[in-house]
């Protein structure tokens, strides 16, 4: 007999996931067999990874994140952003109106509040309240070429690359897998992001994330690149900074030793998935 799963497809600039709710019960048991099958584009739904919903002691619920590849993350800013739409939506069919969620990953707590809002695309304000440290400076050898990198743990791990030519063109793939699998980096992996500075208050970013390849957005990956910015002193750290990507854009600023971050999400569709 087969087994209905709902569930929703939802994106934060293009950084798309499946949601599933697991307030009442675990539905999946198989997480990461699930993620690999169903995030394939060809023969499943499609995604960067897959979002359960779960009960939490100390906030709103509990976020858990399978990436593509089955590999369980510690945190994904896009992904609370998607999956916080995805409550607010059933607190809105239940009659519940909320502007503001507290939100429990692996890598901690995250604030958030709607600051604007239309049917299915909300703009939240994300107040990011947990480990948020750049860690060294450093260079790592790649294709015999040493390249210098600012490694940044926001909960989970990122190598920033500041480059001076042209992202546009740049071998995301070729360079982030090597990146990613790199002995320095080992037994957790990274995330790599390729950065060129335009000014103090804007960046464009391409990223390579650890699980997924190539997506178009990343939340933490865009809080390590402003990190690591204020580090070198080559950000503004008197008002928001524009992280841009190929998704689109995310806006960070830091306030009182906390990492403010707003940035959309938007629900797609729904779906029933019969396995």
């Amino acid at each position: 007999m087969k087994m209905k799963i709902n569930f929703s497809k939802i994106h934060g600039l293009g950084n798309d996931f499946i949601v599933i709710d697991e307030e009442e019960k675990e539905i999946v048991n198989a997480k990461a067999e699930f993620s690999r099958k169903y995030c394939e584009r060809h023969r499943g739904i499609g995604a960067d990874g897959v979002l359960f919903m779960q009960k939490s002691k100390k906030a709103d619920f509990l976020m858990r994140i399978f990436n593509a590849d089955g590999s369980e993350a510690e945190n994904c800013i896009n992904g609370i952003r998607c999956i916080t739409l995805f409550k607010m939506l059933k607190d809105i069919e239940r009659g519940i109106n909320k502007d503001e969620y507290l939100v429990e990953s692996k890598a901690g707590l995250n604030k958030l509040k709607v600051v604007k809002k239309n049917k299915n695309k909300v703009m939240f304000e994300l107040s990011f309240l947990g480990k948020a440290e750049v860690i060294e400076k450093n260079n790592i050898k790649i294709f015999g070429e040493d390249i210098e990198y600012i490694f940044v743990d926001v909960g989970n791990p990122h190598a920033v690359f500041f480059i001076k030519s042209s992202i546009e063109n740049f071998e995301v793939e070729k360079f982030g897998h090597l990146i990613e699998y790199h002995e320095r980096f080992k037994p957790k992996r990274t995330n790599a992001e390729f950065v060129n500075v335009l000014n103090k208050n804007k960046a464009l970013i391409r990223i390579h994330e650890r699980g997924a390849c190539e997506t178009m957005a990343c939340g933490s990956g865009s809080i390590a690149v402003y990190l690591a910015g204020l580090k070198e002193g080559i950000f503004s750290d008197k008002e928001f900074v524009e992280i841009q990507q190929p998704g689109g854009s995310l806006y960070i600023k830091k306030e009182s030793n906390i990492i403010l971050l707003r940035g959309e999400a938007e629900k797609v569709f729904d779906g029933i998935l019969e396995i």
